[in-house]
């Protein structure tokens, strides 16, 4: 496909340069994107993307006086246990579609430079906005001393003495 970028054997870069020249001058109706990304900063505290590392796909159009992305990111996370704190993994999928401009609006859109954009900064954010919050290894995780520090639901719980009881 002539608006191709296919994923090459480069290797993963914490920038992801498109060249929209063709899209600016009509040559393609679009740009297609496939490429691995290494993130700058890969998570939050207590969840990451496991070594950093995301496929991106986007296709790149472009819209009056700015660019549209519209992609996915894929990649591996890994996060701490919320009752155990074993290390849980799962799969990361995060869907974006994002605004590119040449005055971009602060948190908004993000800037075009030379007729280039960046998706890795697009592509970190919606990585890192769809880690986990609180992963568990498994629905009926005990914790790690089940006896001292019961994890189940409060139905299960002895019932607390009322202040007219004491």
């Amino acid at each position: 496909m002539p608006g191709s970028d296919p994923v090459g054997g480069d290797p993963p870069s914490s920038r992801l340069i498109v060249d929209c020249a063709r899209l600016e001058a009509g040559a393609v109706d679009c740009i297609e994107v496939s490429r691995r990304c290494l993130l700058a900063d890969s998570g939050v505290p207590g969840a990451r993307v496991l070594d950093g590392l995301v496929e991106v796909e986007a296709t790149l159009r472009k819209a009056a006086a700015a660019y549209l992305a519209v992609g996915r990111v894929r990649g591996t996370w890994a996060a701490e246990c919320r009752r155990c704190l074993e290390e849980v993994r799962g799969l990361l999928e995060a869907p974006f579609e994002e605004v590119f401009e040449w005055s971009p609006l602060e948190g908004e859109t993000w800037p075009i430079r030379d007729q280039r954009i960046d998706l890795a900064p697009a592509s970190h954010q919606a990585a890192v906005l769809s880690l986990p919050l609180a992963p568990l290894c498994s629905p009926g995780c005990a914790g790690p001393d089940p006896e001292r520090f019961p994890t189940g639901p409060a139905a299960e719980l002895p019932p607390k003495a009322d202040a007219a009881d004491v």
